[in-house]
């Protein structure tokens, strides 16, 4: 179970890898509501999963546990919010080749989380938003600049939102 569990997890990390690499803005809503949060979203990492199985063990949907940090999150904590996803409708997708193995990862995805509110992620397009295109790179090389720092908030970021995964109902 471990193993399948491990897999599962790693195949759905591998769908978020063009928002690591590329940047891509976030914007969430209550259903059928206004956004409530517009941002750029500098990491997303899977940390928890929850397979649901058919009568036949096979895996019929996951439910997923997500960390994601907003640019800025190493002077701000609160930037750093774990969220549970019950739900995931694609919209676009690219082939991406990771391991000699061919997927295709999120261009544009929309995740439903417990509380039903829409997070709606796309990722920058650099012709048609500069401003975000050049946030980015400028977090990309900020973040480049200082891998102790970041070493040292990653790994501390990341124990507190795999003990608020794991104690998630």
């Amino acid at each position: 179970m471990k193993e399948v569990i491990a897999q599962e997890k790693a195949r759905i990390q591998n769908l978020f890898r063009l928002f690591n690499q590329n940047g891509c803005r976030m914007q969430v809503r209550e259903h059928g509501g206004e956004n409530f949060i517009d941002t750029i979203v500098a990491e997303w990492i899977v940390t928890r999963i929850a397979p649901h199985f058919d009568t036949a063990g096979k895996i019929t949907r996951v439910d997923f546990w997500l960390l994601w940090k907003e640019l800025g999150y190493s002077e701000d904590r609160r930037c750093c919010h774990t969220t549970k996803v019950i739900g995931v409708d694609v919209d676009d997708t690219l082939p991406v080749e990771i391991d000699g193995q061919t997927i295709d990862a999120w261009l544009i995805v929309e995740l439903t989380d417990e509380h039903k509110r829409i997070h709606h992620i796309e990722m920058i397009e650099p012709v048609t938003e500069p401003d975000h295109a050049a946030d980015w790179k400028q977090w990309t090389k900020y973040r480049c600049d200082h891998p102790d720092l970041f070493k040292r908030i990653d790994e501390s970021v990341l124990e507190e939102h795999l003990e608020i995964a794991e104690d998630w109902e």
